[in-house]
């Protein structure tokens, strides 16, 4: 592996010193390839190691007892897959590709190793749950408030945003490789109705079909019709680094002096 995803992935935050770029280098060590549609892991399974994804696509979900399932996320380069499951045993859910994709197992105890070494990679790690938690509160609002359109627009805008900090070798962040029904199972929509709403945005020029998912060709007009907001999306670094870097340090006095 001729580079590291995830230090570049990082770097769009903080600036990361050789102690920080050692620690995140070695959560990929062991990369692996898989081809799309692998099932990376099962819900039920021990939760004892995590992902990152140097390249490709991936999502969670769970299958549900009427044989349909539903997506709960979406992970691209850079990400760390597992973190939602890091205070349990077994997993909490299924991960499957969604492209071929080459992704680096690394055991959760290196994750606690580096929360131990590193303050800023420690805050950037819990800045980046934050992150994914405040998704699924608008995933839920979305799955609950907007229409099929307005749903279909919002999510589309919000895989492209989350594209651009992806850091990796991303030819075109406005393409996503999302098939209608993996849409449909992540939006609660059927793929008929996926179909028709895609459809409806293609006329107006704001989408495009491509071989393996959508084009986003207007992003200005699809938020438009989303009526997105990218706030949930902008992390405030600044504040962070600034804490961090006031934080006292912590004196050991186990010596009684």
């Amino acid at each position: 592996m001729t580079s590291s995803c995830i230090i570049r992935h990082f770097e769009h935050y903080a600036e990361l010193g050789p102690e920080e770029k050692e620690l995140l280098a070695s959560l990929e060590k062991a990369p692996k390839s898989f081809p799309k549609g692998s099932l990376v892991w099962q819900q039920g399974m021990d939760s004892d190691y995590f992902f990152t994804v140097h390249s490709g696509w991936a999502c969670s979900l769970r299958n549900m007892e009427n044989g349909s399932r539903q997506v709960l996320d979406f992970y691209v380069p850079g990400d760390v897959i597992g973190l939602r499951e890091f205070a349990f045993r077994r997993r909490i859910s299924n991960m499957m590709t969604i492209t071929d994709a080459i992704l680096c197992p690394f055991p959760k105890q290196h994750l606690t190793d580096l929360f131990a070494r590193s303050r800023l990679l420690c805050n950037l790690f819990f800045m980046m749950a934050a992150r994914d938690q405040a998704i699924l509160i608008e995933r839920l609002i979305n799955l609950g408030r907007r229409s099929a359109r307005e749903k279909v627009a919002h999510f589309l805008l919000e895989m492209a945003h989350r594209l651009d900090k992806a850091c990796a070798d991303i030819a075109d962040c406005n393409h996503l490789p999302l098939t209608q029904v993996l849409m449909a199972d992540a939006l609660g929509l059927s793929t008929v109705h996926v179909n028709r709403t895609l459809n409806e945005l293609k006329q107006q020029s704001l989408t495009a079909s491509a071989s393996d998912g959508v084009v986003i060709l207007d992003r200005e007009q699809l938020s438009k019709v989303a009526g997105f907001d990218p706030e949930y999306l902008q992390e405030d670094v600044e504040s962070l680094l600034h804490n961090i870097s006031d934080a006292p340090t912590l004196v050991n006095n186990s010596s009684g002096g």
